[in-house]
């Protein structure tokens, strides 16, 4: 092949190479303005936002960010919402786990469970409090009646009501109703488990819990490590379950960090403090979702 020859392939190979470029270029940029649009703006405003005296509408700075941070109540209130969301996800996918191996075996009524245990995901958040409140109030609730009635309580209690209780009683409610999205997804996964590999284990003389570990587990694994990484950022940011059942209270103790935002900024009308937690909420967010993907990548081998 003569010089002009390759000069002329060259030529077309750089022109193929702008055309895909340019296409390129061309179906990533209706993204990247959504992106910015719906996501870089609200936050870059958010940012401003925290930097300003609402009531005044005066530049302050950091002063939202010092009074956040000289305050020990807010660090009460992030150790308060790691535990409400921890406590959620253990009891959530221990649950769903649960449920879902139980539905996995064939036996009478299986499929109406299966319909039934749907019922609390489907609910409204606002009726599932509205419920809830009533099964355990004091005064006419049927869990306190049936309770003092077979003599298990000597006097109706709420523990709604009951600084002591009051975290666990909203963590066991917001468990019942997602309870059944786990159960969902890990149910989806057993049907596809191959029954040659439980009846291998079984001929190697495996138990239950041998199978669950050999053999159920390592399938379930990145499906709850999914479930795991979502429903850590769902329930921290839950809000409206914890609100609508106590308001935050009593005395603080089911306030979390999505709770103080709305009390701060709309309840105490500070609406630069509320934007400040906000930020920091979603800092703190950012920074699990980034040692997230990097222990993924580590664990894949691709740690750089």
């Amino acid at each position: 092949m003569s010089t002009q020859s390759n000069i002329e392939a060259i030529q077309r190979a750089v022109g193929d190479l702008d055309r895909e470029t340019s296409l390129g270029i061309l179906l990533v940029v209706p993204a990247v303005f959504v992106i910015f649009v719906a996501l870089v703006i609200p936050f870059v405003n958010a940012i401003w936002i925290s930097f300003l005296d609402r009531a005044n509408d005066t530049f302050v700075g950091l002063a939202h960010y010092q009074w956040l941070f000289s305050e020990s109540s807010f660090f009460a209130t992030l150790g308060r919402s790691l535990g409400w969301t921890v406590g959620n996800m253990v009891l959530q996918g221990a649950a769903g786990i649960g449920l879902a191996l139980l539905l996995h075996r064939r036996f009478t009524g299986r499929d109406v469970i299966r319909t039934v245990m749907l019922v609390p995901f489907v609910i409204p958040t606002a009726v599932t409090a509205i419920m809830w409140r009533w099964i355990l109030n004091t005064s006419y609730g049927p869990l306190n009646t049936w309770l003092t009635d077979a003599g298990l309580l000597s006097q109706p209690v709420n523990p709604l009501n009951d600084p002591s209780t009051a975290l666990a009683a909203v963590t066991l409610i917001n468990t019942w109703r997602w309870t059944p999205l786990v159960a969902l997804v890990v149910f989806a996964v057993l049907q596809t488990i191959p029954r040659e590999e439980y009846e291998a284990a079984r001929v190697e003389g495996a138990g239950i819990v041998d199978e669950f570990v050999h053999v159920t587990y390592p399938h379930l694994q990145n499906s709850m490590t999914i479930l795991g990484l979502l429903g850590f950022l769902l329930t921290f940011n839950i809000f409206d379950m914890i609100w609508l059942l106590t308001n935050g209270g009593p005395v603080q103790t089911t306030t979390t960090l999505a709770v103080l935002i709305y009390d701060t900024a709309f309840e105490m009308q500070n609406i630069g403090r509320g934007t400040a937690v906000s930020v920091v909420l979603f800092i703190l967010l950012s920074v699990f979702v980034f040692l997230y993907f990097r222990q993924e990548e580590f664990q894949e081998g691709d740690f750089a």
